[in-house]
């Protein structure tokens, strides 16, 4: 199965970013798309909280879900998930970041972000474009 178009296969092929397709029913024959990138570099200062105890530690890498909508690529990426939760330094949830989906089959969190219009160039922009996006919102965390 793969569903991403060719320029993304590419761009991810020569950024050594390795990547799995996922599909899933989601109900009236419709299927949800995303791409798991299951050892993704955060940069940054991250942290991630022990389930256990709270203590927060130092993340420099997370697993990254990007949710691919069937318009793609004319239609702009929006939004995406980590695991494990992410945190500041201070043990607070970077904003609007501190909500939790169940998406392919585990919990994740939702990183609740929209690009404008302005910000995608249908047909020009693709995961490229958004990884970049995604790199500058852990570093402005």
């Amino acid at each position: 199965m793969t569903f991403l178009p060719e320029a993304d296969r590419d761009y991810l092929l020569i950024k050594e970013l390795p990547y799995e397709e996922l599909e899933e029913p989601v109900g009236g024959g419709n299927k949800r798309q995303g791409i798991l990138f299951r050892n993704f570099e955060i940069g940054g200062k991250l942290y991630s909280a022990d389930p256990n105890t709270n203590a927060l530690s130092p993340a420099n890498r997370c697993e990254l879900l990007v949710l691919i909508p069937r318009q793609y690529p004319t239609t702009r990426l929006d939004s995406f998930y980590t695991s494990p939760s992410l945190r500041r330094a201070d043990g607070s949830f970077p904003d609007r970041a501190n909500g939790k989906e169940i998406v392919f089959g585990r919990e994740w969190q939702f990183w609740s972000r929209h690009l404008g219009e302005q910000d995608w160039r249908a047909g020009i922009d693709g995961l490229e474009t958004y990884i970049l996006y995604i790199r500058s919102e852990f570093l402005r965390a």
